[in-house]
């Protein structure tokens, strides 16, 4: 039910947001496959999840591939049930475990993410300084790359780009070189991007943003979500021994 309630609040959401906003259109998609390490200490809490880049160079949109297919499929579901005057049944919808996205324009970066049912943004104050080895070559879905690193939110970064494809753009936050980044990760390789596939495409790059925080709070917030999941509702010896193991497996964030 809190899944149901979730998504439809989420497909209000971007249809709100449709209805507002003068659209831009990309020009390229770039798929990823984004990979992470819920606990550094656990090799096999590594999840994976196809993520999406829709940029034209000078704005973005990054978001899950499925979540993405998930609240397109419940708004279709839910177009039926009204006409049919059914019940929605959520059925056999793509499943998520990445939720968060991010809009890019020229001067900002809006990061946005789900803390419980509250949906935040937060625009990213971290400033895109990359260090260019132009000694180091790789060749990544058939295009010549360069190897650039950077130090951002406390974690060593290794991105691989290309000047074959001029768009200053990246997973995630990351941009600022002069090139398309086709591969990135995290030094200790709990987290990665790697490229699936590049095509040409024309859509609208929509920004999906939630309530507007600073990043500070944002992390306050999470902090207190990680502590308190149900914010008050439950409190007893097993809770609190489960919220403190959660803790612990799960301490590799993005930001």
């Amino acid at each position: 039910m809190k899944l149901l309630l979730n998504t439809l609040m989420a497909f209000f959401c971007f249809s709100f947001i449709q209805a507002q906003v003068n659209k831009d259109s990309s020009d390229i998609e770039v798929r990823y496959n984004f990979t992470f390490i819920q606990d550094t200490l656990d090799s096999s809490s590594a999840l994976s999840e196809p993520m999406v880049l829709l940029t034209n160079g000078k704005q973005s949109i990054y978001y899950s591939e499925n979540y993405k297919a998930a609240v397109d499929g419940f708004g279709r579901k839910l177009k039926d049930a009204v006409k049919k005057g059914d019940i929605v049944e959520p059925g056999t919808l793509p499943r998520s475990k990445v939720r968060h996205n991010v809009y890019k324009d020229r001067d900002h970066t809006y990061i946005s993410n789900y803390l419980g049912q509250n949906y935040y943004t937060f625009e990213s104050p971290d400033q895109m300084k990359w260090e260019i080895d132009h000694q180091k070559t790789a060749v990544i879905g058939g295009y010549t790359c360069h190897e650039a690193t950077i130090s951002t939110g406390g974690k060593n970064f290794s991105a691989w780009f290309t000047y074959d494809i001029p768009i200053s753009d990246g997973p995630y936050k990351f941009r600022g070189l002069p090139g398309l980044i086709l591969q990135l990760s995290e030094t200790n390789n709990y987290i990665r991007f790697d490229l699936i596939s590049i095509h040409k495409k024309k859509v609208p790059i929509e920004p999906k943003k939630g309530i507007l925080i600073s990043k500070e709070q944002y992390l306050s917030k999470r902090k207190e979500y990680m502590n308190d999941p149900y914010q008050g509702k439950i409190n007893n010896p097993e809770y609190r021994k489960i919220a403190e193991e959660n803790k612990k497996k799960y301490n590799n964030a993005l930001e």
